[in-house]
């Protein structure tokens, strides 16, 4: 029953941006350069952790917005059959369409399960920057070494939700390329039974 205790408290350290006792600068320039290395490491990873994470979020967007995009392309394209005479056209061509969509909505559970990752990741990245800083008091005496260890499991239980959450990332990645051959079979056996290359492109 710790465990829960000890995450929240550190959820709460953590969520107060840089948050708990630091190292003034005199004390951290006293501290050995390997010592001072771990820090800056740390710091290093948690800014890489959320620049990965605007990239997912960035990711995550433009696949939203591309499956709009096949909705309004979808009305352009039943449009062009229907004023060109070729509405029997119509029913075969929807099953491309809805394989496309199927293929875009796997791209968007990727971008979402990515943007989950990162959210893992950054939240790791904090939980270790915040140990490694309390280790720093704890060679100088500021904080005993007995304090860490709570730490240290709220740590390896954010390791377990960041491989947890990088192991549904690759669950889904491996469904898109399924998506992918169904939707590109989709529009071959449209051409090759209609003869219409032009509605293939789905262009506008």
């Amino acid at each position: 029953m710790k465990r829960p205790i000890v995450l929240a408290a550190l959820a709460l350290t953590l969520g107060c941006g840089s948050s708990g006792v630091h190292l003034t600068h005199d004390e951290y320039e006293r501290l050995p350069r390997d010592y001072r290395q771990e820090i800056f490491d740390a710091e290093n990873d948690l800014v890489i952790a959320r620049n990965s994470g605007d990239e997912a979020a960035d990711r995550k967007a433009a696949a939203e917005r591309a499956l709009d995009d096949l909705d309004q392309t979808w009305r352009r394209t039943t449009q062009r059959l229907s004023s060109s005479g070729q509405s029997a056209k119509i029913g075969k061509a929807r099953v491309v369409h809805e394989s496309h969509v199927a293929y875009a909505t796997a791209l968007i559970d990727v971008a979402g399960a990515a943007v989950r990752r990162a959210a893992a990741d950054a939240s790791l990245s904090r939980g270790r920057l915040y140990l490694v800083r309390q280790r720093q008091l704890a060679r100088i005496g500021r904080a005993t070494t007995v304090s860490l260890r709570p730490l240290e499991d709220a740590v390896g239980e954010l390791e377990r939700k960041s491989k947890a959450a990088s192991a549904d990332e690759l669950s889904l990645r491996a469904r898109v390329q399924p998506q992918l051959s169904a939707w590109k079979a989709a529009e071959d056996g449209y051409v090759a039974t209609s003869g219409d290359y032009d509605t293939g492109v789905w262009g506008d």
